[in-house]
């Protein structure tokens, strides 16, 4: 309401403020009649502009305009109205033409300053806030849109001195001194930025933006130890918001590896902000990203949740969950999370792909597969999530032993995407325990082997495929290649490497290697009976 009354206000006063000499003219050739006309249209065009129909106000004003083509406030109010419906001439030439008729009102010089800028005419705006400046030496709206502009044009010692203007009018401030201390450094003028900070520091050596700069400055000039011990203010300082701080966090995170010093200075920030700013979402998505980096998943996802709190955009830390989950095998959490997500987001492809993975991993293939039908159903433009569906329908029939389905779900996978190398390798391999299509399943897996050569995995997954066709000399070669990129450690590799060895007729071999699968614990239900009767059992 008030601003509709300030509007209302506004325009009567710029129609009450026609000089004495512009009344005088308009009597000698405006009829009476004629004034109480233009008068009735105005305030009609006034009011339809408070209730925000400009159309009609544009359609209003223009008739004030053909009565008196020189009133300044028409022309003012117009301007106005076409900027609203983002008409740049229109809102231009009006405000020009009001400033023409009336250069000493300070309205029509802001309403040109503003219509400048929106336009991004930088030079045309700052005259004409200058001109307002000389008018209104106080005006700090003003003086803060000259400091923007001066800035985005990288004027940075004219930005400098309006700072210092509005530093007049509202006194020393440690939000001025920064930014001042930021222009100057940006110019190069470091001992002028530093001296900037330095006052503010004798003032309130605690002050958390001047801490900010000098821990900016120490790092810029390579002395990071002392970074630290300034930023324990800058945190300890709820003035500034959470923004920077988590920043600070993620670069300290990042560059903090094994080194237990770095760790515990990294902890002691996050635990500032944790009591500094208990209710922020961000406070805690930065605890959770430390531990997520020591590699302490539990304790990461804990704050990932309590971080849930405070959100309101809740995805990014809800995806952060799931694949903590899932990375941690913890496929109970994955499905829970992924319900919550799904009822806050229930159209999200994503989260259904991830529920779906974890009732995979819990072997419940049937909602698994309910889960990614329901998913790719949502996808309305997604290459690349449509094969991440197929993909994992293709491996889910393979488990139900639906292989016609399976077989349809990476075929349409493959279509997407024939060359991704873990779909190629898990189809071919499908298809080689099944003894199913072979010459298909080779092409697959040695395709995989050449988008991602000396795979332990993949090569073991071609030379299983020559094995069954009875290329045994080949399988040996590629299963050896195997072990020797580190399929060693794997219980089914040494297991098919038993195998070949006893078609080659090395039962000696075989029988050491059968033994070696035996202790990785990983083989198939065979191995007894294989190392038994010293043969190869199907």
């Amino acid at each position: 309401m008030r601003k509709l009354v300030a509007i209302l206000f506004l325009s009567f006063f710029v129609l009450s403020c026609r000089t004495s000499k512009e009344v005088k003219s308009e009597e000698m050739t405006t009829s009476e009649k004629q004034d109480s006309q233009f008068t009735s249209l105005f305030i009609q065009a006034t009011n339809y502009a408070i209730q925000e129909d400009y159309d009609k106000s544009i359609e209003i004003y223009e008739k004030c305009k053909v009565l008196r083509p020189k009133n300044a406030a028409v022309h003012y109010e117009l301007s106005r109205m076409y900027a609203k419906k983002k008409n740049a001439l229109q809102a231009i030439s009006n405000a020009e033409k009001a400033y023409e008729l009336n250069p000493k009102n300070k309205w029509y010089v802001l309403q040109q300053a503003t219509v400048y800028r929106a336009t991004g005419q930088s030079e045309k705006a700052l005259s004409a806030y200058e001109e307002l400046i000389k008018m209104d030496e106080k005006n700090l709206g003003v003086l803060y849109e000259m400091a923007n502009l001066y800035k985005s044009a990288g004027k940075y010692d004219e930005t400098v001195n309006i700072l210092d203007k509005i530093e007049v009018i509202r006194g020393k401030n440690p939000e001025l001194s920064y930014q001042k201390y930021m222009l100057l450094m940006d110019a190069g003028k470091d001992e002028e930025g530093l001296n900037e900070i330095k006052e503010m520091l004798k003032i309130d050596p605690e002050n958390g933006m001047a801490n900010l700069a000098m821990a900016q400055y120490y790092e810029k000039i390579g002395e990071g130890e002392k970074v630290h011990s300034r930023l324990i203010y800058v945190f300890q300082d709820a003035s500034i918001n959470t923004e920077p701080k988590l920043n600070v966090l993620t670069d300290f995170t990042t560059r903090m590896g094994d080194d237990k010093l770095k760790q515990a200075e990294t902890l002691e920030l996050v635990n500032i902000m944790l009591k500094t700013h208990p209710k922020d979402v961000k406070s805690y998505v930065g605890a959770g990203d430390y531990f997520g980096k020591l590699g302490d998943t539990k304790k990461a996802n804990e704050y990932y949740e309590q971080s849930l709190e405070y959100s309101t955009n809740s995805y990014p830390i809800l995806m952060q969950l799931m694949d903590n989950s899932f990375n941690s095998r913890d496929f109970d959490k994955v499905i829970s999370i992924s319900e919550k997500a799904l009822e806050s987001y229930p159209t999200q492809p994503v989260f259904y792909l991830y529920q779906g993975m974890g009732y995979k991993e819990k072997k419940n293939y049937t909602k698994a597969i309910s889960s990614f039908k329901a998913g790719k159903n949502m996808i309305a433009d997604d290459e690349k999530m449509m094969f991440e569906f197929y993909s994992k329908m293709g491996e889910t029939y393979n488990e139900l032993k639906e292989y016609k389905k399976s077989d349809e779900a990476f075929d349409n996978a493959m279509k997407i995407n024939g060359l991704e190398p873990f779909m190629l390798n898990n189809y071919s391999y499908f298809l080689s325990l099944r003894k199913d299509k072979l010459e298909k399943a080779a092409e697959m897996s040695k395709k995989s082997n050449e988008v991602v050569p000396n795979n332990a995995s993949f090569n073991d997954t071609y030379g299983w495929i020559l094995f069954q066709q009875g290329k045994y000399t080949e399988a040996e070669a590629w299963i050896k290649l195997s072990l020797k990129n580190g399929g060693i450690k794997s219980g089914t590799v040494l297991e098919h490497y038993g195998d070949v060895m006893s078609k080659l007729k090395n039962t000696e071999k075989a029988l050491e290697y059968w033994k070696k699968a035996k202790e990785n614990g990983e083989h198939t239900s065979k191995i007894d009976e294989k190392i038994r009767t010293k043969s190869y059992v199907e």
